[in-house]
């Protein structure tokens, strides 16, 4: 019986990599050991050289779909005896050179859960697995370990930690695994900063008749707060313009689902890819001559035909557009040319002048992000990527991309401001920042760069 380690590389943290091969492992009837590491994915067992080979292919081509693999390596080591497999504690002393995962759009599994009224997660905000939900925005450091992100301050309850330890789970060793018993909690604020004593059963419904009312909302979600109000109420639109200083820029549209989306613009197969897809981005698309919503479209996007829309991307905005029913404005919370508010007590100051209540969590963002922005080419259906944020940052992986062995920072223009830079052969590109010439904006763009060195 031999040794043998796989070094694996790429965006393999934060995608379910580790309880993948613990259970490939097992069906191999192999013993060893897998572990996150800062440099990406390592796995060491015991066997003859048929089933490592075996074994290694099998990672390699059954990898969880939301992994990226960039190099691998098998090799055999000096023979170490081991009496099974485990999961072994991540080691951070490698130089980091993993590449970060971004935040993921909910899952159907977990969407099927979230309105399963016999699930123990029936209507809670903030359900995830390891498929779905915040990476990029919660995370502090490498290797990927959920003492090392915002959801650190949860301690899981005796059920989400037996989900965290069962191999056949679809949870084993999800890092945000969390419920509404240990989980994150919502409150609601009003301009005054009042808190509204209202009980989860009767949230929604309260937002609903709020929204229904005209009323100008600012929700919390991944990477920031989010401006929102009834979308097909032309007065609502308008004094959010007002508030926000953004006379005639077009606002991006949040709609239930797909189908009602549909009845509104004109969505192609390879849109409502993207719409449904883990990033879920702002997709530009044509809006049809009458709009069945109502959308009061000269308010959302004055003198064009076209709407950036976006489907409900976070268990939280999955419950609020459930329970209202119609499109909501939905823009980055902030004043025009400002970074969007991520940190509850900015948000407070900054977003209560503009909005009339607050819907703020207790789950701290690390990293902001606004929302990305997509569109369609007409002739050949080609992405291009209008804004480069929420769901693609800060990874970038293209295959044959030739990239310089030594360390270059390249800080990017001072309008729609990103950074990139590279590493031990990799590239990470930072999401869109915003405008420069706002010292608010120098101070975000500052803490992402010294968030990644």
């Amino acid at each position: 019986m031999s040794t043998f380690h796989i070094h694996i590389t790429g965006q393999v943290q934060g995608v379910g990599f580790r309880p993948f091969v613990y259970q490939q492992a097992v069906a191999f009837g192999l013993s060893g050991w897998v572990l996150n590491a800062a440099d990406g994915v390592h796995i060491e067992f015991n066997a003859d050289p048929a089933k490592a080979e075996a074994f290694y292919q099998a990672v390699l081509q059954q990898a969880p779909r939301l992994a990226c693999i960039t190099g691998h390596r098998l090799e055999e080591v000096e023979v170490r005896a081991y009496r099974d497999f485990s999961i072994r504690e991540s080691d951070a002393e490698a130089e980091v050179s993993v590449l970060p995962t971004p935040d993921f759009a909910l899952c159907e599994d977990c969407r099927r859960e979230l309105l399963d009224p016999a699930d123990r997660r029936y209507r809670y905000p903030f359900i995830t697995c390891t498929l779905c939900g915040p990476r990029y925005s919660i995370v502090r450091q490498l290797p990927y370990d959920r003492h090392v992100t915002t959801m650190a301050e949860f301690e899981m309850c005796a059920p989400c930690a037996r989900e965290y330890g069962d191999p056949a789970d679809r949870r084993y060793f999800s890092q945000t695994n969390s419920c509404g018993s240990c989980g994150i909690s919502l409150t609601l604020c009003d301009q005054d900063r009042r808190l509204l004593e209202v009980g989860p059963d009767k949230l929604f419904p309260q937002l609903t008749a709020l929204l229904e009312s005209g009323a100008i909302l600012a929700v919390k979600g991944i990477g920031g707060y989010l401006l929102m109000c009834d979308a097909t109420k032309g007065e609502a639109v308008q004094e959010l313009r007002r508030r926000k200083h953004r006379p005639s820029k077009p606002f991006a549209v949040m709609y239930p689902d797909l189908k009602s989306l549909q009845d509104d613009a004109s969505v192609s197969p390879s849109a409502a890819a993207l719409l449904l897809g883990p990033v879920a981005p702002i997709v530009l698309l044509p809006l049809l001559p009458t709009p069945a919503s109502g959308l009061a479209t000269s308010a959302v996007a004055p003198g064009l035909r076209q709407i950036g829309a976006l489907l409900p991307y976070a268990p939280l905005y999955e419950l609020l557009l459930r329970a209202f029913g119609r499109p909501v404005i939905a823009t980055s919370g902030n004043r025009s040319n400002a970074p969007i508010a991520f940190q509850d007590d900015r948000a407070l100051d900054e977003l209560l002048g503009i909005a009339d209540y607050l819907l703020a969590n207790d789950r701290a963002i690390a990293v902001p992000q606004d929302d990305s922005v997509v569109k369609r080419t007409f002739f050949h259906d080609l992405p291009i990527l209008y804004r480069r944020s929420r769901g693609y940052a800060p990874t970038f992986i293209q295959e044959g991309l030739s990239v310089p062995t030594r360390n270059v920072l390249a800080m990017g223009a001072d309008l729609k401001s990103a950074f990139g830079y590279t590493h031990a052969g990799n590239v990470y590109l930072s999401q869109y920042l915003g405008e420069l010439d706002s010292y608010d904006t120098q101070r975000v763009y500052d803490r992402v760069l010294g968030h990644f060195f």
